[in-house]
């Protein structure tokens, strides 16, 4: 009985992908191999083994030229800067702890009554998420109140408590 000519099974490639990507500068090397096997070798063939288009490696060839392996490494990504600064968030996390708003009045507070009173206080107009998120950063939560039945009587839910 002959050997089986491939002994690698689809549970062998899903692990060893695993692993690859753990691996922290994998992207690199692939990349790198893909360049140094582009001089023997037709790029659709590197593409196609690497499962990337052949335009990939020919722009992983270009920016090696020109920059290195600097080039081929993952720039960081632009992000928005906050909008809030540390004092306001200071102040922000007093209004919610305290449940109550810059002049000293008591609130319940929601997302929109803290969006508008951060509009009026500082002037800063902030979405629904990023204030949602800097709460949550807070290490607080908005409370929920209990839902009320439109049936439910106060009179009668008093006389069935027990005290």
């Amino acid at each position: 009985m002959p050997r089986p000519k491939m002994n690698v099974d689809p549970g062998t490639v899903r692990r060893a992908e695993e692993e690859l990507s753990k691996i922290k500068e994998s992207k690199l090397a692939i990349q790198l191999q893909g360049i140094i096997a582009a001089a023997r070798h037709p790029v659709h063939q590197i593409a196609d083994i690497l499962h990337v288009s052949p335009r990939s490696i020919f722009r992983w060839v270009t920016k090696f030229k020109d920059q290195g392996v600097a080039g081929l490494r993952d720039q960081p990504k632009g992000h928005m800067k906050a909008k809030l600064n540390d004092a306001q968030k200071m102040m922000i996390e007093g209004w919610l702890t305290s449940g109550k708003n810059a002049s000293g009045e008591r609130v319940h507070w929601t997302l929109a009554k803290l969006k508008r009173e951060i509009e009026e206080e500082f002037a800063v107009a902030i979405g629904t998420t990023p204030l949602w998120n800097h709460v949550r950063k807070m290490g607080l939560v908005l409370k929920k109140p209990r839902p009320l039945h439109d049936k439910a009587n106060p009179e009668e839910q008093e006389a069935f408590k027990k005290n």
